[in-house]
């Protein structure tokens, strides 16, 4: 869990601190580099709470988890201006200290967030109850299942007292059941507890599913190649439905994520 400057000077990097129902992030022409290897030269992105959830897609290596990690504050740009809240993340891997129970995993960012011992365990059961986990609550990682083990991140991540939430493809170990499962519960708690979700994925079905905003990054240095609105209706959002229209836009991203199908140019 993580928690952006308030202010960094120099104009490189600032993060302000915006609520849910002000929320207007924004990059302007950031630069980013590894070494030699140029992710970002002079990207920009505008967002606003109507693309709320939005959703990342990209070839491997384009910078796409780069992206949400400068964002969150835990890289720096080489220059460039990105201005957004303080966030919260949920990475591939759970991340759980195996050490502590579930209910401490949640609760040991909390309490680095300032919130008394006694606050943060009433906040960390409350969210362990919305991921249908309160029967888990003093056993440790090594005890749970890899999706029982995610849905501990999901609610750590929900936990942390910030509007924006950055994912990192969190369901991409689990099996197509579960990961359903899973995203309906994202969906459930974003509805009860609101959040600006910022979502990497591979799968556009998953983009399609969750998205009201789906984003695609070009190869590097990046740019956007593809940036749609999702105006489909809930039915035609099922993951795996032979809606027309969903699968339309499945083949859209197909196309612009540079993929071929049955060894074939998608049309």
């Amino acid at each position: 869990m993580i928690q952006n400057p308030s202010f960094k000077e120099g104009g490189v990097y600032r993060s302000h601190e915006l609520s849910a129902d002000t929320f207007n992030p924004s990059i302007n022409k950031l630069c980013f580099a590894f070494g030699n290897n140029v992710l970002f030269d002079n990207f920009s992105l505008e967002l606003n709470a109507a693309d709320n959830p939005l959703m990342l897609l990209g070839p491997s290596g384009c910078g796409k988890t780069t992206l949400l990690r400068l964002i969150a504050g835990l890289l720096t740009p080489t220059s460039g201006l990105i201005i957004a809240p303080k966030a919260s993340f949920a990475f591939q891997e759970p991340r759980l200290f195996p050490q502590l129970t579930t209910l401490e995993n949640i609760a040991l960012p909390l309490e680095a967030a300032s919130l008394s011992k006694a606050a943060a365990l009433e906040r960390a059961r409350y969210f362990l109850d919305m991921v249908s986990l309160s029967d888990k609550a003093g056993e440790y990682p090594s005890t749970l299942s890899g999706g029982q083990a995610q849905r501990v991140s999901i609610a750590r991540a929900f936990a942390y007292p910030a509007p924006l939430l950055l994912m990192d493809e969190p369901f991409q170990s689990l099996d197509i059941p579960l990961r359903i499962e899973l995203m309906e519960t994202l969906q459930h708690i974003l509805n009860v507890v609101p959040r600006f979700l910022f979502a990497v994925t591979h799968d556009p079905r998953e983009a399609i599913f969750l998205g009201k905003r789906v984003i695609v990054l070009g190869k590097t240095p990046n740019g956007l190649v593809f940036d749609e609105t999702i105006s489909l209706l809930t039915e035609d959002r099922v993951y795996g439905t032979d809606s027309p229209a969903a699968n339309a836009l499945e083949r859209k991203l197909l196309r612009a994520l540079g993929n071929r199908l049955n060894g074939a140019d998608i049309i």
